[in-house]
């Protein structure tokens, strides 16, 4: 029984490291996560967990090993190793000995539903992982129904993009599609699509703002390529007027969505703590 265990332990560590592919990840629909934070994140929102790996020497969080118990007693298979082991494919600088096999949680997007929270947030290009996390983290703190990536350009659940949404892509719905298909799926729901651009002639405060409504944000060098633009029914753009000649995306996202809530006055919110 302890040498099965062990070749299962060997055979699962080397999943692990082969999910560091892309191609791994896209042909497989599955994505590891490690660390306390998310392993509590993921339980916590209640998504389906494949398989956790556990290194109780390391893991000492009461917390988290309260969670283990709970996840290995709905059914989800929990493997103990050594952490000798657990370190062998950590990618942090201190092994937390926790780290979770997941499913992608990819939402069709005719199962979504357009009124759903503040807004939905489109992207369909970006380079920087940080700050795809920062619209993630943004989108999530606003009351964001979700997030819709156009084509597949953007790998969402390449870890450092995970680790960059500091949890944030766990409590929102997320959708793939084509730029057509949203296009047709917007007008027939009657979507509002806001883009933004430096030559709108609207400032972000005098569009509407009223749902249903998504917002497309464009790559961080060249903006809304011209067929994002053709999407969009409105167009807005954030002043400038000191000697910066552009905003960084993620920023922008912020400007935005924030102004999206600051017309909700009914909206109820919990202010940021200290540091």
């Amino acid at each position: 029984m302890e040498q099965s265990n062990e070749v299962l332990v060997r055979s699962t560590l080397a999943r692990i490291r082969r999910l560091r592919l892309r191609t791994v990840r896209q042909r497989t629909g599955l994505h590891f996560i490690e660390g306390f934070r998310p392993f509590l994140q993921v339980t916590d929102a209640h998504l389906p967990i494949e398989t956790v790996i556990y290194s109780e020497i390391l893991a000492q969080n009461p917390i988290v090993q309260k969670k283990v118990r709970l996840t290995k007693r709905d059914g989800v298979r929990v493997l103990r190793m050594s952490p000798e082991q657990f370190r062998s494919i950590s990618l942090t600088p201190r092994a937390s000995g926790i780290g979770t096999i997941l499913p992608q949680h990819w939402t069709p997007l005719d199962q979504i539903d357009p009124h759903k929270g503040l807004c939905w947030v489109v992207v369909r290009a970006l380079r920087s992982p940080g700050n795809l996390g920062t619209i993630i983290r943004t989108a999530g703190a606003v009351g964001a129904g979700g997030l819709i990536l156009l084509e597949d350009s953007i790998d969402l659940f390449d870890p450092s993009i995970v680790r960059a949404s500091m949890g944030g892509i766990f409590r929102l719905q997320v959708v793939r599609t084509t730029i057509q298909a949203f296009a047709l799926w917007s007008g027939q729901h009657a979507c509002d699509v806001l883009g933004t651009s430096p030559t709108a002639d609207s400032l972000y405060t005098e569009v509407p703002m009223a749902p249903p409504l998504m917002v497309l944000f464009g790559e961080e060098r060249k903006g809304l390529t011209p067929e994002e633009f053709a999407v969009c029914t409105h167009r807005a753009r954030i002043p400038i007027v000191g000697s910066a000649d552009s905003l960084n995306v993620g920023v922008a996202a912020g400007v935005i969505l924030y102004e999206m809530l600051r017309r909700r006055p009914a909206t109820t919110s919990r202010s940021i703590p200290n540091g």
